[in-house]
């Protein structure tokens, strides 16, 4: 298989066949560097928000310290492992349950580590160990939507009541009550529609179904760039509310995989925790760097050429992203 072909692929062979191709290309190693180091970055501004809005909901009382798991983390090195080696060692630590009990299982790690096509890879085992087969009855769980569904609730909420600052509408005075009647329209039950477990607001004239509004509304105007000030400030409450969502999907046979940051995992009751970690930190920028270039490569429309071309290709595409 031509390098171009692995790269026009994608995922994690993409990434591989750019990596080795490159591994001793100094544009490519410097530009490695520079994407690790603007990941590890962000990683840092991440926790100390997490960490932050943690702090506040114990300081409010909406959280506490027994509120967390006190299960043991299984530690998994991801280094030379591809995503469904690294699944199938979780699930090799999972005992057999009966598909009508759904499981929970957490992952955590820092970004780079490949959370994201771990989950993928295990959700596709997952379903392959249930009596019924189905894919549809095993879930990835994000907080993004109720973060996303606070934000739009807050921004209804500033309409209605003519305020333009969202960090006083959502941190001032009166905000503990805010959070807590936002809190009581989102709601965790059955869509009808749909027959599965679904998120939904009804408040400030609204009533949503959050899987019919997830590509519109909670990614409009409305919501936009103000997800971070509210995130800040509601982390103890979506905690709660994610602890709700996952024991009533369990109950529903449904087995929850919840990926994300310790910080905030941590509230997730389960026996079932991993931690996803690379001992080589440069790898991380690597990859980052290999996925940029793949997209950039794939955008050219270039097609299955010559090695050698490839690698000419990969190099303009460095010039132009340095």
């Amino acid at each position: 298989m031509s390098l171009s072909s692995k790269i026009i692929s994608g995922g994690s062979v993409a990434s591989n066949a750019i990596i080795q191709s490159l591994s001793a290309n100094p544009a490519f190693l410097t530009f490695s560097s520079s994407e690790g180091a603007a990941i590890a970055s962000r990683d840092a501004e991440d926790g100390s928000m997490l960490s932050a809005g943690i702090a506040l909901s114990m300081s409010t009382g909406v959280l506490s310290d027994s509120d967390r798991s006190t299960a043991p983390t299984t530690t998994i090195t991801v280094d030379s492992k591809t995503p469904d080696e690294v699944a199938s060692i979780i699930m090799s630590s999972l005992p057999s349950t009966p598909s009508t009990s759904g499981r929970v299982i957490t992952i955590v790690g820092l970004s780079g580590v490949g959370k994201g096509t771990t989950v993928t890879s295990l959700r596709s085992l997952l379903s392959s160990t249930r009596s019924d087969g189905d894919v549809d009855k095993v879930l990835a769980w994000s907080n993004g939507n109720v973060f996303r569904s606070l934000t739009l609730l807050t921004s209804l909420h500033m309409k209605e009541t003519g305020k333009t600052d969202v960090e006083e509408t959502i941190s001032g005075p009166g905000s503990s009550d805010l959070k807590a009647s936002m809190m009581s329209m989102l709601s965790f039950q059955k869509n009808p529609t749909t027959n599965q477990l679904d998120t939904r607001i009804t408040g400030y004239g609204v009533d949503y179904w959050v899987s019919d509004i997830q590509t519109t509304e909670l990614k409009g105007p409305l919501v936009s760039g103000k997800i971070p000030t509210v995130a800040k400030a509601t982390q103890g409450e979506v905690v709660k509310f994610v602890k709700t969502a996952v024991k009533l999907l369990t109950e529903d046979g449904i087995d929850v995989i919840v990926e994300g940051r310790e910080e905030t995992v941590s509230f997730v009751g389960t026996e079932h925790r991993f931690e996803l970690r690379m001992e080589d930190g440069t790898v991380i920028g690597k990859r980052r760097a290999a996925q940029r270039l793949a997209g950039a490569f794939e955008k050219r429309g270039v097609g299955d050429v010559g090695d050698e071309e490839t690698i000419r290709i990969l190099g303009e595409i460095l010039e132009q992203l340095m």
